[in-house]
């Protein structure tokens, strides 16, 4: 007897189903699609936070204001939220705002310091001028209350050991007076220790990038004006991508590839510090850099797929599972 299809439907073996699911979260990944998800108010907030940083610094040249951008991730949640920080990175250096980023924990000091000159090398910022890493400030608390007089004092030196006094950056931007918005990205709840000190204490704008399963812990803080924005798991990196993509046409060009080929030159008689990062871009590290621009829209591409996979196997098992009874009820 020939077995009817809604029997095979549910006798499929697992294998079968896992291969297919590999096959289809890996077929977006390998062609580089994109998904453009629509822009969240709170992911927009950010954004335009950011923005009106820009516009302060050009009517107020001599007093500009930075960004203070605390890694407060390690590196297991690095494919959530590194697209976070890389966004955040790139529309401060489009901008030409100030940058001061720092780790919050001593395994992701490596990683804070790798995306922070990643990102300032491709535009051409100058090490002291245009950011600083701080790299591990122990204890955080104090660091962070340290930023509202004077953090020279509790952070004598740099991460590669110049004397803060030493940077011209840190000299015009050392306490909260000229930070404009503080930028947390964590897997944690470490976004409510900025909200405890920096917020409550100081007043300062708190933005904050989390993890899609810690988002819901920090809705109260946006609805309470403590936070003034989230990017929420892979969508909400994807979307502030999205966001900076956009500006980055609009200031530089369609044409990023042959922007960052240009970018550098032979004849450069700039000092450029080697120990922070090599000028110029080799074929290899020009194809990662323009990746890395669509990491979060690519990652939903694939992501969204294999819901749909996910949706279509539950919509066949249901409708295997109904007919299966009916002909059972014939019986």
């Amino acid at each position: 007897m020939k077995t009817p299809w809604f029997d095979k439907i549910m006798s499929l073996d697992k294998k079968i189903l896992y291969v297919i699911m590999f096959i289809v979260v890996m077929i977006p990944l390998l062609a580089q699609w994109t998904y453009n998800p629509a822009v969240m108010p709170e992911v927009k907030d950010i954004y335009d936070e950011i923005e009106g940083i820009y516009a302060y610094n050009q009517s107020h040249p001599d007093t500009p204001q930075g960004i203070l951008v605390s890694f407060d991730y390690s590196p297991s949640t690095n494919a959530e939220l590194d697209p976070m920080t890389m966004s955040v990175l790139r529309h401060a250096f489009l901008r030409d705002i100030p940058v001061i980023t720092w780790s919050a924990f001593p395994d992701s000091i490596d990683l804070a310091k790798t995306i922070t000159t990643y990102i300032a090398k491709e535009f051409r910022a100058v090490y002291g001028q245009d950011f600083v890493f701080m790299g591990y400030p122990y204890p955080m608390n104090a660091a962070v209350i340290a930023f509202g007089s004077d953090v020279r004092n509790f952070l004598v030196k740099d991460f590669y050991g110049n004397l803060s006094t030493d940077l011209p950056l840190l000299n015009k931007i050392y306490n909260y007076k000229s930070i404009g918005l503080i930028v947390t990205v964590s897997g944690t709840s470490y976004p409510r220790f900025w909200v405890t000190y920096a917020n409550t204490l100081y007043g300062k704008k708190i933005a904050t990038g989390t993890t899609a399963v810690s988002a819901a812990e920090f809705y109260p803080f946006l609805q309470t004006d403590q936070m003034i924005g989230m990017m929420g798991g892979l969508r909400g990196a994807a979307e502030y991508e999205k966001l900076v993509e956009a500006l980055e046409i609009t200031i530089i060009g369609d044409d990023t590839g042959r922007y960052l080929k240009n970018l550098y030159s032979p004849e450069d008689d700039f000092p450029w510090d080697t120990k922070i990062f090599t000028p110029g871009f080799t074929d290899e590290e020009l194809r990662e850099h323009l990746s890395t621009r669509k990491t979060a829209r690519t990652g939903m591409a694939s992501q969204a797929s294999s819901h749909f996979y996910v949706i279509v196997l539950i919509i066949l098992a249901n409708l295997g599972y109904f007919f299966k009874r009916r002909a059972e009820n014939k019986r």
